[in-house]
């Protein structure tokens, strides 16, 4: 089948024809708001009306903000373990580590009210097994009270649900620096 000018003029009329009904059926906003209101000649429009009229443009001239987020992006969910990490470890005072033992990292997990203070005590998830690092847990647990409440900046504040628990490090290493 051979395509010819006049065939293309025609096919492209026929679609002019079809878009033109369907504005007319289901106009857009853009279409609906080119339209004339329609005011009748024999009474001025009411104050009321007015009114209601000037409302909808102020609402409509005022930007809305985006909504947040439900979820922290990975990245701010970094930004904050790593003020955690920081707003402890500014509150811990290591018991020094004997020499002939490995280093202890101790792991605490803490639960969180929505203003930053503890829900329950704090749990040590791994406690020493050689009692000469037992000072380094009870100095870690000390730092957890004397930073309770923690100031939890504002904005992470509406993902209390991410950060409600969390499991916390201190490791002498990071402290030190």
């Amino acid at each position: 089948m051979k395509i010819t000018a006049t065939r293309l003029i025609m096919i492209a009329a026929a679609l002019g024809v079809v878009v033109a009904a369907c504005d007319r059926l289901w106009p857009s906003k853009q279409t609906a708001s080119r339209e004339p209101q329609k005011t009748s000649a024999t009474a001025p429009p009411s104050p009321a009306a007015t009114q209601s009229a000037a409302a909808p443009a102020q609402t409509a001239s005022a930007p809305t903000p985006p909504p947040r987020p439900a979820r922290m992006s990975a990245s701010e969910e970094t930004r904050f373990n790593a003020w955690v990490v920081k707003a402890y470890l500014s509150c811990w005072k290591p018991a020094s580590q004997p020499a002939d033992a490995d280093d202890y990292v101790a792991f605490v997990r803490v639960a969180f009210k929505p203003d930053g203070s503890l829900s329950k005590a704090p749990k040590l998830v791994n406690p020493p097994s050689n009692p000469a690092l037992k000072p380094q847990a009870k100095s870690v647990m000390a730092a957890i009270q004397a930073c309770n409440p923690l100031q939890v900046p504002a904005q992470y504040r509406p993902f209390y649900d991410q950060w409600k628990t969390k499991t916390i490090s201190f490791d002498p290493q990071v402290a030190s620096r």
